[in-house]
């Protein structure tokens, strides 16, 4: 018998025990403490007037962390040693099935979908049906950290059919192991595991409705190889990749886009919405996606401070403590929205039902309630908080072209140089054009570097060139390679244009 009501039954969450703060890498690392010290970053104004009122809303929402050596970060929970990867997604199924009194005979398919586990290969559902004493086909599903609200949406679609009643979800991320600790992308990675059972519902409640899109913009965003590590264990590394910038520059219209069409597609108006969930893989993405779409702050969460980025367990978490903290009720309206890099974006619109939950996780250390509220950067551009943003000079493509060849070299430098020493608030004379990156910039200020090289002087940057031992003099040269490059293209292209005109004027004539 095919069936409407189909949502989520039950819900629960599981965590490693160590909860890491930031005192470990000025511990561990003190030397990468150093070079992370606060600093009064200022955000320069673009060359040119924004157009793309997206990336103005994600740089607004950015700018008050650049002053914050952890940029948001506060606690993140790391598999410890004496921990798996298995151990956390059995425990979280487990508690799932007993929240909705469920026993394993009574689950008839299992969806897994396992990022960065251990050990590495094609995921272990298989593995997680031995544990869980399942007798049911398990499979794997992966859309990096939309996995969830795919999963979601695969195992409705299972139910509303009839073929299937009780459909096992079992989502986990564990990217701690996959990053560098030196890396200052590791401190943003978290590990967690989540699960949930869907089944029919009570009448009109359940998935409403969903909109899920594509995000190949933003392919390359990140980089993974499989390395070794020093006892010769093969592991997956991840670093800040090639595209990371698309993150930035596509995100509110992902979350536009996919919230818009899944309220439309449940028949319903943002407005009309009780409580949103949006994945929070950075401290700012919560502010970012709650300003695209013109909601109140109360009626969100950011879980960022106390968990970090836990990929596709974010919606899982924050539709968890949500309905234990008594945000989200019976019957409510939520929307839960995900990012996936490299994968889909995508928004599903349910009516809340009667959702049992697993055991509540240990409490933070040291996270307080005012850290996970949101407050809006550019609900008042003149906030001290976005006081320190102002004008730099500009150079822009046409004007370092048109000047005399020997002159380029070193305006093209003095600019580079002003705009780190403006925006990393550092006087002049402690920067040269020798100088390697390795000691100015973090992941997040190469972003916005390469960006505004990218603007003002039409070229690609490989992200690479904002790393390690790079130097302003050997970005100036390489920009200036490219600039003689495409200058000397175009040329070409003039003159071709020009010889064809003139032929025809012959042949006309």
């Amino acid at each position: 018998m095919t069936s409407h009501s189909v949502g989520i039954r039950s819900l629960a969450v599981s965590f490693p025990a160590l909860i890491r703060t930031n005192n470990y890498w000025y511990e561990t690392f003190p030397e990468l403490a150093v070079q992370q010290k606060p600093k009064r970053v200022r955000l320069p104004r673009p060359s040119q007037p924004i157009c793309n009122d997206g990336l103005e809303i994600w740089s607004q929402e950015v700018a008050p962390y650049l002053n914050d050596p952890f940029r948001g970060n506060v606690e993140r929970r790391v598999l410890s040693p004496d921990e798996s990867s298995l151990t956390l997604e059995c425990r979280a199924a487990k508690e799932a099935l007993a929240a909705a009194n469920l026993e394993p005979e009574a689950v008839e398919v299992a969806i897994a979908t396992s990022l960065f586990c251990a050990p590495i290969g094609l995921g272990h559902p298989s593995a997680l049906a031995r544990q869980l004493n399942l007798h049911c086909p398990a499979w794997t599903l992966e859309s990096t950290c939309s996995s969830a609200l795919v999963a979601l949406q695969n195992a409705r679609a299972l139910v509303q059919t009839g073929e299937y009643r009780n459909v096992l979800v079992m989502v986990s991320h564990f990217g701690s192991n996959t990053v560098d600790d030196e890396d200052t992308l590791s401190w943003s990675m978290g590990d967690g595991a989540g699960a949930f059972v869907v089944s029919s519902l009570k009448p009109n409640q359940g998935v409403l409705g969903s909109k899920i899109v594509s995000t190949t913009a933003t392919c390359g965003a990140y980089s993974h190889e499989l390395v070794t590590d020093v006892q010769g264990v093969p592991r997956m590394r991840t670093q800040t990749g090639e595209n990371a910038s698309m993150l930035a520059e596509t995100a509110v219209d992902f979350v536009r886009t996919c919230c818009q069409g899944a309220a439309a597609a449940a028949g319903v108006s943002l407005n009309q919405i009780d409580f949103f969930a949006f994945n929070t893989p950075t401290a700012w993405y919560a502010n970012v996606c709650t300003r695209a779409l013109g909601i109140d702050p109360q009626r969100t969460i950011n879980l960022y401070p106390r968990y970090a980025n836990i990929g596709p367990v974010l919606p899982i978490a924050n539709l968890y403590h949500a309905a234990r903290s008594g945000k989200l009720g019976e019957n409510d309206l939520v929307l839960v929205y995900t990012n996936g890099a490299d994968a889909t974006a995508g928004a599903t619109v349910m009516r809340w039902g009667d959702v049992a939950l697993g055991t509540m996780p240990a409490p933070p250390l040291s996270v307080t309630p005012e850290q996970e509220k949101i407050h809006l950067a550019g609900a008042n551009s003149s906030s001290a908080e976005t006081s320190f943003v102002h004008q730099t000079e500009t150079l822009s493509r046409e004007q370092l072209l048109a000047a005399e060849p020997e002159k380029r070299r070193q305006m093209l430098e003095t600019y580079l140089l002003e705009w780190l020493s403006t925006t990393l608030s550092l006087p002049p004379n402690q920067l040269t054009p020798q100088q390697s990156f390795a000691s100015l910039l973090d992941s997040l200020i190469a972003l916005m570097f390469r960006s505004r090289i990218e603007t003002d002087f039409q070229v690609q940057v490989p992200m690479e060139k904002f790393f390690g031992d790079n130097s302003i003099a050997q970005l100036a040269e390489q920009l200036l390679n490219q600039l003689a490059l495409a200058n000397l293209v175009e040329l070409e292209k003039t003159s071709a244009t020009t010889h064809e005109e003139e032929e025809r004027e012959k042949l006309s004539i």
